[in-house]
């Protein structure tokens, strides 16, 4: 079994995973007409599965950085193809613990 792959390492994957509003709209949140639902779905375990990943490459970080594809229709000649989002654990007082999913930078002005 990989180092990654112990049971402390993989804890924090059994958490309730919460998405900050900037996060879900520019990750996951699709702008098509029709029924997008499997598209979202597919695009939802996409990032999961990408901070996961982060994860175990960096299990005992307490925030790590990771990259999906940029879903975001634009006009811009600069724009990144790639869209670049954090993982963190969100712990508080009257709250229970669970992994933040966020714009890279957004959590760091929210983590206390």
């Amino acid at each position: 079994m990989s180092d990654s792959l112990t049971p402390e390492a993989l804890n924090p994957l059994r958490l309730p995973i919460v998405f900050t509003p900037g996060a879900w709209q520019r990750a996951v949140l699709l702008e098509l007409s029709g029924p997008p639902e499997k598209l979202q779905i597919d695009r939802l375990s996409h990032v999961l599965r990408a901070a996961f990943e982060a994860h175990l490459a960096s299990p005992h970080e307490p925030y790590v950085l990771f990259k999906v594809v940029n879903i975001q229709p634009t006009d811009h000649l600069h724009h990144d193809p790639l869209l670049q989002l954090s993982l963190s654990l969100l712990q508080g007082p009257d709250q229970p613990d669970a992994l933040l999913i966020a714009l890279a930078g957004e959590a760091n002005a929210k983590r206390t």
